[in-house]
């Protein structure tokens, strides 16, 4: 009954908010998007990322029950193509890591260009995992601190061979959701674990806010390092996708002091975008940096350039 109650109120709060803001206009967001100091989506320096090899913050190993077999359906809500659980199926539940109890899965959703930035560089693609704490209702999570989990999964482009496999069991519902007037697709059965990164346990977390109105301030983020593959042909359908207008991400926001943790698995290089990828990245992060104001880093040319030739394994910042 609990599931059922919470994915009606986040389907009722999407339809509610569809024609009320556009990224074309974020400056007139509703909520504190606008005014508070701990919102999301932020531009992540490696160098300046904490290692809690104490466990103080991160205090232990990230853990995934029941995301391999997921009863889910598609939707197009005007800003972004979602997959939810539908109301009587199984829903999985992610705990440990920086989290302090369980979180249950609600919905994933994706976002082009990423909204999340690791150095200054943004990449194609970015899926959203969202998770409510368990127990809650949406009107109590939406009230705390810790009342929601998100992980962030960033996505290169490749052709190579498996580039197709991490999206392959949604890529055929795609062209049911291109338009936000379609209907719901039919429930399909889904891997969630395609989704997440090959090494889970690599990532950066901080506090910040959902990156939608209202911009609440009440999301732990979990943002692996390590992106999966997305084929060129899967990032087409992406971007014929109706969201009104030709993206669907957030501009940077300032971090505002906010300590960013790292798990001790992260302290390795970063893999980087393919060279379109990284074009297109390019001309995003200078737009938004005008835009935003965001942070130091934000598309400097030394980090391009890392991100372009490589560079090797990054010292990390540790916890005392």
């Amino acid at each position: 009954m609990f599931a059922i109650l919470v994915l009606f109120v986040v389907s009722f709060a999407d339809v509610t908010l569809q024609a009320e803001w556009t990224y074309s206009q974020q400056s007139a967001w509703p909520g504190v998007c606008n005014a508070g100091l701990g919102q999301s989506p932020i531009n992540i320096m490696t160098q300046e990322a904490i290692v809690d090899k104490h466990h103080a913050h991160i205090r232990g190993p990230l853990i995934f029950r029941g995301y391999n077999d997921v009863p889910l359906y598609g939707s197009n809500n005007g800003h972004t193509v979602k997959w939810s659980g539908v109301a009587d199926g199984p829903a999985p539940v992610l705990a440990g890591g920086p989290l302090r109890g369980n979180y249950t899965f609600l919905q994933f959703h994706f976002h082009w260009l990423s909204e999340h930035a690791i150095d200054g560089m943004k990449y194609p693609l970015e899926v959203h995992m969202v998770h409510i704490k368990t127990g809650l209702t949406l009107d109590e999570a939406l009230a705390r601190a810790d009342g929601l989990a998100v992980i962030g999964v960033f996505f290169l482009m490749h052709r190579g061979y498996g580039s197709d496999r991490a999206l392959e069991e949604i890529i055929p519902m795609m062209p049911y959701i291109v338009n936000s007037s379609q209907n719901n697709t039919e429930p399909r059965r889904i891997d969630i674990t395609r989704l997440l990164s090959n090494e889970p346990q690599s990532y950066y977390t901080y506090h910040g806010s959902l990156t939608t109105p209202m911009c609440q301030e009440v999301v732990t983020w979990i943002v692996m390092d390590k992106p999966i593959y997305i084929s060129p042909d899967q990032y087409a359908l992406f971007t014929k996708v109706d969201v009104g207008g030709d993206y669907n991400y957030r501009s940077l926001q300032p971090r505002n002091n906010r300590v960013v943790y790292r798990s001790i698995a992260s302290c390795a290089s970063i893999m980087a975008p393919t060279l379109p990828g990284t074009l297109i990245s390019l001309f995003s992060c200078l737009s938004t940096s005008l835009a935003a104001g965001v942070n130091k880093g934000v598309g400097a040319f030394l980090n391009i350039k890392r991100k372009i030739f490589g560079t090797p394994a990054k010292n990390c910042v540790k916890a005392k």
